[in-house]
């Protein structure tokens, strides 16, 4: 199958047109086949295979993104939480487990059904030197007075290209916690776009992330609110190295009727050193008068105060930007609940120090 010339991550309103920071072009990205998935289904869930979607939500990197996946033939991965099921208090576990020198492709849908709660845990993952790339789209739908927890590590080897999609609905009373680690992978394209749309329907997003030397992060992410007195919060945490480059798109959307609505938007970028290229990008935009946002950014090195104090103390410079870049990682980390993923991750960073 031919590869595609895409058009990622278009920011819902274009701005700063000279900047070229309204979408991301990516050409020649290849069409995958069905990426396996190893999966730990716990009771009370149930999965299955299906030919076609059957949630059409507005995804981040848009309708290329849309096109890809169709073009790759995957089938979708269908998840529900019902809520009579009996509930182990497991959260689902599914691992992409990526070979070299392949593409891969798929799809993912998920039901939280009213009332009830549920976790997923997406770990992507492949060799530290695989040359590949994939493509996943998320959708997902949280019913009246549903919890729905996203947790997603990506893993993945420094000539990786990946496309991580993500879309979908939150009803009235309902909640989506998305967490998000960015640990490694050469070109990383990911967002997603959440449609809050019942009566105080409520997001929250926090993304941690290390883009090191030639690696790229282009990131796009919309809270679309059109509920009454919805909510959200969206948190980006990184650090950018050598000539690492990093686009960050975050949108707070208040449409007409969303009376009483709240978004915060916040960015703390840590630059270790003076080739990095960082572009961030907080949009608030508004079609009604009875709401409240905010956004803002902090880029830059590290205070000199701090550094002279930890300097004093005897720490060389270097050490000093390792701990503080560690530091922004595990602050996210911590936000994950499960312990498991909480090991593996440190298992990995401390794998990743060694090297």
């Amino acid at each position: 199958m031919e590869n595609m010339n895409m058009i990622l991550n278009q920011i819902p309103s274009p701005t700063w047109n000279w900047l070229h920071m309204n979408e991301t072009q990516v050409d020649n990205v290849a069409v995958g086949s069905q990426g396996r998935i190893l999966s730990d289904i716990p009771g009370g869930v149930s999965v299955k295979e299906e030919n076609k979607a059957g949630l059409n939500d507005k995804t981040a990197l848009g309708e290329d993104m849309d096109r890809l996946i169709v073009s790759s033939g995957c089938k979708v991965l269908s998840i529900r939480r019902e809520k009579e099921a009996s509930d182990s208090g497991e959260p689902v576990r599914l691992t992409f487990n990526y070979e070299a020198d392949k593409a891969a492709a798929n799809a993912v849908e998920i039901y939280v059904e009213e009332g009830a709660e549920l976790t997923v845990i997406m770990n992507f993952e492949s060799t530290r030197d695989a040359a590949a790339t994939a493509a996943v789209q998320t959708r997902y739908h949280v019913a009246k007075d549903a919890r729905l927890t996203l947790v997603q590590v990506e893993k993945l080897g420094d000539k990786f290209t990946f496309l991580n999609d993500i879309g979908g609905e939150v009803d009235e009373l309902g909640n989506f916690t998305l967490t998000q680690l960015v640990l490694s992978g050469k070109n990383t394209y990911q967002g997603a776009y959440n449609n809050l749309t019942g009566k105080k329907a409520s997001l929250q997003t926090d993304i941690g992330y290390m883009v090191l030397s030639d690696q790229v992060l282009d990131m796009n992410y919309v809270a679309y609110h059109t509920g009454k007195k919805t909510k959200c919060v969206m948190n980006a945490d990184g650090v950018l190295r050598g000539n690492a480059k990093k686009v960050f798109r975050g949108t707070i959307d208040f449409r007409r009727g969303c009376a009483g609505a709240k978004g915060d938007e916040l960015e703390n970028v840590l630059l270790m050193d003076d080739d990095v290229i960082n572009q961030t990008i907080p949009v608030i935009l508004c079609d009604e008068e009875d709401v409240e946002g905010n956004h803002g950014a902090s880029i830059g090195k590290l205070d000199e105060s701090l550094m002279f104090y930890l300097s004093s103390r005897g720490m060389d410079e270097s050490e000093i930007y390792e701990m503080m870049a560690r530091a922004r990682i595990d602050a996210v980390t911590a936000k994950i609940a499960d312990a498991q993923t909480r090991e593996e991750i440190a298992q990995y960073l401390g794998d990743a120090i060694e090297e």
